[in-house]
This record gives C-alpha cells, sequence and structure tokens, in this order.
C-alpha cells in the first residue's frame, strides 16, 4: 500500500480521521495483522478498521470490521453489516474531500453457519 499511496495519493491521515468521525473514537484504521507475531501491530498506513477489545480496563485483543485493500484500487471490504451506514458516510466523504484515488466500499458479510440464521439464498432461487 506503500507504493499506491505515493503513485496515486491515499491519505492515511484522512482515512484515519474519518474512521474515528463516522465509525467511533475507539476505531483505527492503522493497524494490521503480523503473521510473524500472530497479532495484531500498529501499522502507518490504513490497513484494518478495528477497536480494543478490553476486559477490566485490559486490552485482550481487537474487534475488526473491515480492512482496506489496494490490489484492485483503493477500496474498503465491510464485514460487519451493523457498520455499512457508517461505512458508506466514510467513503462519500473521503471521496469528496480527494481528487486522486477514489475509495470504494465493498460490503462483505459473511453468514456462519454457527450464527442460528439460515443461508441466503442466491436471487431467483427462492
Amino acid at each position: 500500500m506503500a507504493e499506491l499511496r505515493k503513485a496515486v495519493g491515499v491519505k492515511a491521515e484522512l482515512v484515519e480521521e474519518l474512521v474515528k468521525k463516522h465509525i467511533g473514537a475507539e476505531f483505527t484504521s492503522k493497524i494490521t495483522w503480523s503473521f510473524a507475531k500472530g497479532k495484531y501491530i500498529p501499522s502507518g498506513l490504513p490497513r484494518r478498521v478495528a477497536a480494543p477489545q478490553k476486559v477490566l480496563g485490559f486490552r485482550i485483543g481487537w474487534k475488526t470490521i473491515a480492512e482496506f485493500s489496494d490490489n484492485i484500487g483503493f477500496r474498503l471490504e465491510l464485514w460487519d453489516p451493523s457498520c455499512l451506514r457508517q461505512a458508506q458516510a466514510l467513503v462519500e466523504e473521503y471521496n469528496t474531500k480527494t481528487d486522486g484515488t477514489k475509495l470504494e466500499l465493498y460490503p462483505f458479510f459473511m453468514h456462519w453457519p454457527a450464527s442460528g440464521r439460515p443461508p441466503v439464498p442466491a436471487p431467483g432461487k427462492a
């Protein structure tokens, strides 16, 4: 993503500001998964949108709701359907404040079998 930011002007500071404004003050976009350490670590670029999970004031992990991707343009892959409206507002405001690369929203909701919800039928096969 560093190459993308240099080449087409992804504004990391603006992304972080909008994440805190639209999704929540406790959320950040500047963490990434470290395969070597097996945990989330700080990042200088927007990678994942997450909030710390705390028990008795101690951080025990991160609640991750979305990921920024740069493999096909600059996009926000949203994993949590409860944050759809906030993500739409974030993308809209980012695109109005920048002239370079536009941020695209890709809702990607996984329906886990253990969630107790029936699977979503394909269109036209109800």
